[in-house]
């Protein structure tokens, strides 16, 4: 009975598939909506302590306030904000953004690991509910939600499948991107995949 009592005294922990597996749900609460690059992209306010981080913007979403909205939501689910203040919320903010000079390239990668919120993950690593950001071999980029990789039957990446905001879903839906040379295509060497609580 000891060693009972003993384990429910153990703080809560949620493993990174919990965290991953609220992401994809949380995800797919939101379709269409329209795109719209412009405001803060986000599909509802972003409330924290009575405070706003962001407001709901007027017309659709886009990338970055979606993949962004998730996250705040599953950090305010699973109270991962601790005792950041409204101002370190709103820099983490503009790291997710890519608003930095620093997170200009990695966006959401470096905002988490930055703030030791999540992990770096690997490409043959990364699982559906991770976060991403890449670029197009045009240098066009785009923030996401990982669901898949797309696969040839020899095993090669060929492909992205992830859920966001774009034009081509019209707002909130999934989509497939092309991994490759041409201009259009994903460089799969600037992939950059982060997990929330790793």
């Amino acid at each position: 009975m000891r060693l009972i009592f003993l384990f429910f005294l153990l703080p809560i922990s949620f493993s990174a598939q919990t965290f991953n597996d609220f992401i994809v749900k949380e995800a797919n609460k939101f379709s269409g909506g329209t795109y719209q690059w412009s405001g803060s992209g986000c599909p509802v306010d972003l409330v924290w302590k009575e405070q706003k981080v962001l407001e709901k913007s007027p017309v659709g979403s886009h990338c970055s306030g979606f993949t962004f909205t998730i996250l705040f939501n599953a950090m305010k689910e699973h109270h991962l904000f601790g005792d950041l203040s409204l101002e370190e919320i709103k820099k983490f903010q503009n790291h997710w953004f890519g608003n930095t000079t620093e997170a200009a390239e990695t966006q959401c990668q470096y905002a988490l690991c930055t703030y030791k919120l999540g992990k770096e993950v690997s490409i043959e690593h990364a699982k559906a509910g991770d976060f991403v950001q890449f670029w197009r071999n045009n240098k066009t980029g785009h923030s996401v939600i990982f669901l898949s990789w797309v696969k040839d039957e020899k095993g090669k990446i060929t492909g992205l499948k992830y859920r966001s905001s774009q034009k081509l879903t019209n707002g909130v839906g999934d989509r497939i991107e092309n991994v490759g040379s041409e201009p259009k295509d994903i460089n799969l060497k600037r992939v950059y995949i982060v997990r929330l609580g790793s």
